[in-house]
């Protein structure tokens, strides 16, 4: 189901979130396999995947220049995935589901 391909985490600056973007990471990395890894590090190979972390709604990270950094990007702003709203508490799940439908 996953690869060893590592996806890439940005976050916002911060500066109003409604969720815990920390708490959610943690989760997410808690619930997939040993061998899949979220880094916040670039590299010359672009990954597959991406999840912009960003806290409330205005999703101010989704930018040109951060969506060049990987092919596919799952954006997390505030309770919302994508644009649908989520229950805060489903959030790490939920990013877990749509990590692995893009693997």
């Amino acid at each position: 189901m996953f690869n060893m391909k590592p996806i890439l985490l940005k976050y916002c600056g911060g500066c109003n979130p409604v969720i815990n973007r920390a708490k959610v990471v943690n989760e997410i990395k808690a619930g997939l396999p040993a061998e899949v890894m979220l880094t916040g590090k670039e590299t010359s190979e672009k990954p597959e995947l991406g999840i912009m972390m960003c806290g409330c709604s205005s999703a101010c990270l989704d930018r040109d220049e951060i969506r060049q950094l990987a092919d596919k990007w799952i954006i997390v702003s505030g309770s919302k995935v994508d644009l649908f709203p989520v229950a805060i508490e489903e959030l790490p799940a939920h990013i877990i589901q749509k990590i692995a439908a893009q693997m």
